[in-house]
């Protein structure tokens, strides 16, 4: 992954996590885009409400390596998938996050690890 990327600073900025942590990604932050493209939701079709891609929805996935940007930001390399409107189908995608996209996703211990 990180193979052709020279690091001979004294802090790392990379972390490979082997094996990966299970995270929440909230895909209105890690997209950050015009939540309607410049339309109002009204004005959309109900096909397109039913199966366009939830770039709003906040899903599960696996989080493999952080990455440190030119800024100082951490971004974060997902697996995971953005599902359609009506949860009915959805892209599966392996994608560079910001960190304020991502929280651990941890099992509830009161309800025996299941959630």
């Amino acid at each position: 992954m990180f193979d052709s990327w020279c690091d001979e600073f004294s802090e790392p900025l990379r972390r490979v996590l082997d094996p990966p942590i299970p995270v929440l990604v909230n895909w209105g932050i890690a997209l950050a885009g015009e939540p309607n493209a410049g339309f109002r939701r009204e004005g959309l079709s109900m096909r397109t409400k039913a199966a366009g891609l939830d770039t709003t929805a906040t899903v599960p996935g696996q989080l493999h390596c952080w990455a440190r940007t030119t800024t100082g930001a951490w971004i974060g390399l997902v697996s995971t998938a953005i599902p359609t409107g009506n949860r009915g189908g959805y892209v599966e995608t392996r994608q560079w996050c910001p960190a304020r996209a991502l929280t651990r996703n941890e099992p509830d211990r009161t309800n025996g690890g299941r959630r």
